[in-house]
């Protein structure tokens, strides 16, 4: 089965079809099963499979006639899945700590999992939501370290 991708290209009086597949590499069929789904920072162990998902740095300022004050704040989003498509029923997350490029360490405010996807969830497949209060602008890397289901998880030089 191949894979065929067309560019339509619109004039004024004509309309085009171009061909584009003649460019794509012989094996893109292997190349895009690879890594398809799966995060750079990924660590499995004991049967369970740990990515990121998301690193957000969120600026917030908030204004109000009755109140004001910056409500910044740090997500990660962790994927963890049972590689053996059993249901996930551990929620125990122990010691989790980030320690930033400059040596400083910071506790999270608040985690939390919540079901993937959220409409019909997988049951073996879930978020796990981690908030930090915002770090120091020069901070340019995380390492982020945890105990989940009894093993240890250590994810390094995560990019801000």
């Amino acid at each position: 089965m191949g894979l065929i991708i067309f560019t339509f290209v619109f004039d004024t009086d004509t309309f085009n079809v171009a061909n584009i597949s003649d460019n794509l590499p012989p094996n893109i069929n292997e190349l895009l099963k690879k890594d398809y789904g799966k995060s750079k920072y990924c660590l499995s162990k004991g049967g369970v499979s740990i990515d990121i998902e998301r690193v957000l740095n969120e600026k917030y300022f908030i204004t109000y006639s009755w109140m004001n004050g910056n409500q910044s704040s740090f997500y990660i989003v962790f994927l963890v899945e049972n590689e053996n498509k059993n249901p996930i029923s551990n929620h125990k997350v122990n010691n989790l700590k980030v320690i930033d490029n400059m040596g400083m360490e910071y506790k999270p405010t608040a985690f939390f999992f919540d079901d993937y996807p959220v409409d019909e969830p997988l049951k073996y497949k879930e978020t796990l939501n981690v908030k930090f209060l915002p770090f120091n602008d020069n901070v340019k890397s995380i390492t982020v370290t945890f105990n989940y289901a009894g093993n240890d998880y250590k994810f390094q030089n995560i990019p801000i």
